[in-house]
């Protein structure tokens, strides 16, 4: 049996080509693309059993910036709390797919996103 990989990530995007290139210089298959504007919009997603998943950022997807911050100027500052919201939303519906294995942890994810929660959680500094 082979290792299959899925990133979820924005289509074009450099990291997720990275990704790819190096999965494939391994001699294995391309990983399936779980594009973040469908986690957002709430298309049907998933990927087969044993599929082994790597969650990227959304990137600089026109489709998913607009569904993270909601109605508004897409030229405002931040995303703030709808844009946690929805991404925190979209990490919960990559976890919840069926036989796939998360490379990393939806909540820890979720914190390094979280600036409030970032300057809470570091170690007091002299």
């Amino acid at each position: 049996m082979s290792l299959r990989f899925a990133v979820a990530g924005t289509p074009g995007d450099r990291r997720v080509g990275l990704f790819s290139a190096a999965v494939v210089a391994r001699g294995l298959p391309e990983p399936r693309l779980i594009p973040w504007a469908d986690v957002l919009a709430g298309r049907e997603v998933g990927a087969p059993a044993g599929t082994l998943l790597r969650i990227d950022s959304p990137g600089e997807d026109a489709e998913a910036d607009a569904l993270l911050r909601g109605p508004g100027d897409p030229a405002r500052v931040g995303g703030g709390a709808t844009w946690y919201k929805t991404f925190t939303a979209g990490l919960a519906r990559l976890a919840a797919i069926p036989g796939v294995t998360l490379l990393g942890d939806v909540g820890e994810i979720g914190v390094m996103f979280d600036l409030c929660l970032i300057h809470i959680s570091e170690p007091t500094r002299p």
